[in-house]
């Protein structure tokens, strides 16, 4: 054992010897010139430091959010420092809006930093400004923990390249006048700083969007923010700062800032003017939640035309999934006007945590409930608290939705460009759920053969536009319109404008799957049959922008309006001018005249005063009438001058009183009086 144990150590001897010696040997290759290797930090940092990056943008933001620096810095203490860098918006005749500044504060003392220069106009949503000013507070302070708040105005994420970034409508962070901080630039400075933060805290409105957690992803331990617009106040920093003095952690330190936030919102709340809503997140590794959240996409894309067979409302029985995830999606997206929780709630965005939920129930896809309660449970860790005023959990993570057929134009491409969508596949998924729903339409009946069940009176009763998903009624419709389809093909319209109605006739055929033409002049204008009954006919037209939906129902014949009534040629019998308010008959009338009133909305007219004269004919003039007065509007194509007379039908409609006056006497060269009465016989 001893000869063992004495030839082990010789060996281990040996072993050390040479590794000292090849130590000596490369030590003596350095150069000397070469800087001396980063001391590595202490794993275990001591204290904290608050950061305040601000942009006031406005004198009145100026002021606040330096203010809320100042609470911050005169608690602060050897434990708990802060720095400060804040842009003046310029706007104010005193120095406390003009330039930009640099501070440090310790023990309850703000210093301004004299070796700072900021330049004419410095540029605060310059990315690399905020990784200098991350790395020049790590050597004021180093080897803390950081805590990294964001001041100023902020908006949901909206994917528009074109936004007016000149007030405070932008997906921006950040903004300073025309100029402003992306979501994605802003996480990428943090990165560029090399330092490892805390924390991330937004004192600016709508940083809740589930896009910006996924470009903030691994820059803190930890996210406080809000998807809503937030008071002015923002959040009480100086008891954040006695938390972490008094030693908790700063997990603890920020839900209780949350908590202290809503509680103090809640006046608002109470007061019933807006709701409020903050949240406090683990972000420091978030693949989990990325990965749940592809599958239950991946799984709803891939069923959108699947059909539901459970019989819970709100799902339909025999419906497709699609249907059921476009009506989760609406609910979510459209708010509630009448409710003032909404009120500070962003545009363009509905909370996808919510619409998970809401898309298994108004579906019926069971499949997917394997998928959403992992991810509740992943967000159970992920969420260390979410508040509302309203003591709901209804608006955890927003997304972006436009919930319009333009998406697709404006921002599909730029949309694809965020992490998020790369993560997870959500545009995919919208784009083919948009394309579905918009296009699709229930099975209704239709009567064959179509040319002899469309025959007949058919009167307008509902308009509607397509919504992504659902009809919209047409707001101030009317109706009143009518179609009259005839055997041979014709189609008279009725139409209703105001209180005047016109007359258009056209022809009509049917064309293969379903497809009604009603015109003589757009070969490509057709129309397709939704459905035909015995009294329903629905007619669906569309266009590059917008699909519009018309429902008539069958009306009986004899229903006929004062237009059509009006129609034939009508001879002239006898005629009336007034006379010291009396109807005194006129002897000498023209040799002819008439007028024809046409389906087409036509007026032709021929006058010939004497059986040695030649007549005066006008053709093709465009009339319409007022179905409560029976005043009759006349347009002369070639001069655009108006002209109007009244009408009454009697006699089973064979005879027509016509009311006319001259306004102007050519000879006298005045305005006059003189009225007519006109009797007229159906030909």
């Amino acid at each position: 054992m001893n000869l063992k144990f004495q030839e082990t150590m010789k060996k281990y001897l040996n072993h050390i010897l040479a590794l000292f010696i090849a130590l000596t040997a490369l030590s003596s290759c350095s150069d000397d010139n070469e800087p001396s290797p980063v001391p590595e930090p202490d794993p275990t940092p001591s204290g904290y430091c608050l950061m305040f990056y601000m942009s006031g943008g406005d004198k009145k933001h100026d002021i606040l959010l330096m203010e809320s620096a100042r609470q911050a810095a005169a608690v602060s203490d050897d434990n708990v420092a802060v720095t400060v860098l804040h842009k003046n918006s310029g706007e104010g005749k005193d120095e406390a809006h003009n330039g930009t500044h640099r501070y440090t504060a310790q023990n309850g003392v703000l210093t301004e930093d004299p070796t700072f220069d900021s330049g004419e106009d410095f540029p605060i949503t310059d990315p690399k400004e905020l990784t200098d000013f991350i790395r020049w507070s790590a050597e004021q302070y180093p080897n803390r923990h950081y805590l990294l708040v964001i001041g100023g105005h902020g908006k949901a994420f909206v994917p528009y390249e074109d936004e007016d970034a000149s007030a405070p409508k932008t997906r921006a962070t950040l903004y300073d006048d025309h100029k402003y901080m992306s979501s994605a630039q802003l996480g990428n400075a943090i990165r560029q700083s090399g330092q490892n933060l805390d924390a991330l805290i937004f004192n600016s409105c709508q940083q809740g969007n589930i896009e910006m957690l996924a470009e903030w992803e691994g820059t803190a331990d930890y996210l406080l923010s809000s998807p809503f617009s937030i008071p002015d106040f923002g959040y009480d920093y100086a008891s954040l700062i006695g938390d972490l003095q008094q030693g908790r952690s700063v997990e603890e330190a920020l839900a209780r800032t949350a908590h202290r936030a809503i509680n103090l919102w809640q006046e608002f709340h109470n007061q019933e003017k807006c709701g409020m809503v903050t949240q406090v997140s683990r972000i420091r590794d978030l693949t989990p939640l990325w990965e749940t959240m592809r599958q239950i996409i991946g799984a709803m894309n891939s069923s959108i035309e699947d059909r539901n067979f459970t019989t819970d409302a709100p799902a339909v029985y025999g419906q497709p999934y699609g249907q059921g995830y476009a009506r989760a999606l609406v609910s979510k997206y459209v708010g509630d006007e009448d409710d003032f929780f909404e009120y500070l709630r962003p545009y363009f965005a509905l909370d996808i945590v919510g619409f998970f939920h809401a898309a298994y129930v108004q579906s019926g896809n069971m499949s997917l409930a394997p998928y959403i309660n992992r991810l509740d449970e992943i967000l159970a860790d992920v969420i260390v608290t979410h508040r509302q005023t309203n003591g709901k959990h209804d608006f955890i993570y927003l997304v972006f939705n436009a919930l319009s057929i333009y998406d697709e134009e404006l921002d599909g491409q730029l949309y694809r460009e965020c992490r998020f969508d790369k993560l997870t596949g959500w545009r995919d998924f919208y784009d083919s759920l948009s394309d579905f729903v918009y296009n699709y339409e229930e099975e209704c009946e239709i009567l064959t053969p179509i040319s002899e069940h469309i025959v007949g009176r058919w009167d307008l009763k509902e308009m509607f536009r397509k919504r992504f998903n659902e009809w919209i009624p047409v707001e101030d419709f009317s109706g009143g319109s009518v179609m009259i389809f005839r055997p041979n093909n014709e189609v008279v319209r009725v139409i209703k404008g105001g209180e005047f109605t016109r007359l258009s006739i056209t022809h009509w055929s049917i064309t293969e799957g379903n497809k009604i033409k009603l015109t003589d002049f757009d070969d490509y204008a057709e129309s397709d049959i939704l459905q035909l009954a015995e009294n329903d006919l629905v007619f669906m037209e569309t266009n590059s922008y917008s699909k519009v939906k018309v429902h008539f129902q069958r009306a009986n014949d004899t229903d006929r309006t004062l237009a059509e009534r009006m129609v034939g040629k009508w001879s002239l019998s006898k005629r009336y001018e007034k006379v010291n308010g009396e109807w005194v008959e006129v002897e000498n009338l023209p040799v002819e005249a008439w007028a024809e009133f046409l389906e087409s909305g036509l007026l032709n007219s021929y006058t010939r005063l004497f059986s040695t004269s030649e007549g005066i004919k006008s053709d093709n003039i465009p009339w319409r009438v007022h179905e409560e007065t029976g005043t009759v509007l006349c347009v002369n194509p070639a001069d655009r001058v108006p002209s109007f007379f009244r009408i009454a039908l009697e006699d089973n409609d064979n005879t027509m009183i016509m009311n006319h006056s001259e306004n102007f006497n050519p000879e006298l060269e005045e305005q006059t009086t003189t009225e007519y009465k006109d009797i007229l016989i159906r030909n």
